[in-house]
């Protein structure tokens, strides 16, 4: 990218500011709302999720955060150029299992969370979504009995009665 003056380079530095501050919100609030889809299993193990604060982890990584549960896994994280962006993943078996409710459920509200409509910045284009279900449970088990560290956080979500 060739910069034309000095003011345009700190013009370009701060809107990346503020775009990150509100991928990170948007990240929140897509976890905030997705954790309460959730709240209808009646079997705790799919009330259950795990948060991971990569930032604290002491390792050097992008990772900013991650939570992720039987259905979901999201991460935030910054890539080379600066940018914090949100990868979505959605479990394969619970796919299968549970059929396109709970995932379509999801994707409305990363799509609606996400969408220009929403703030005075744009980050549509923060958001990678899997085109294809993976196996995320493995993953999220091994996160679940996993040591516990200052920087992994277990969450049992409440039932709420239909």
């Amino acid at each position: 990218m060739t910069v034309i003056n000095e003011n345009t380079e700190v013009l370009i530095e701060s809107n990346l500011e503020q775009r990150n501050v509100k991928v990170e919100e948007a990240y929140h609030s897509i976890v905030k709302q997705t954790r309460e889809l959730l709240t209808a299993f009646d079997s705790l193990k799919y009330r259950m999720s795990v948060s991971v604060d990569h930032a604290n982890s002491g390792k050097p990584t992008n990772l900013i955060n991650e939570w992720l549960s039987s259905f979901h896994n999201f991460t935030l994280t910054r890539n080379r150029f600066g940018y914090s962006m949100i990868y979505v993943s959605y479990d394969e078996d619970s796919l299968t299992r549970f059929g396109d409710k709970i995932f379509n459920r999801m994707l409305r509200i990363v799509f609606n969370t996400t969408n220009t409509i929403v703030g005075e910045l744009n980050i549509e284009n923060c958001i990678r979504i899997d085109h294809c279900a993976t196996d995320i449970q493995p993953f999220f088990i091994n996160r679940l009995f996993s040591q516990e560290h200052d920087y992994v956080t277990i969450h049992t979500e409440e039932k709420v009665p239909s």
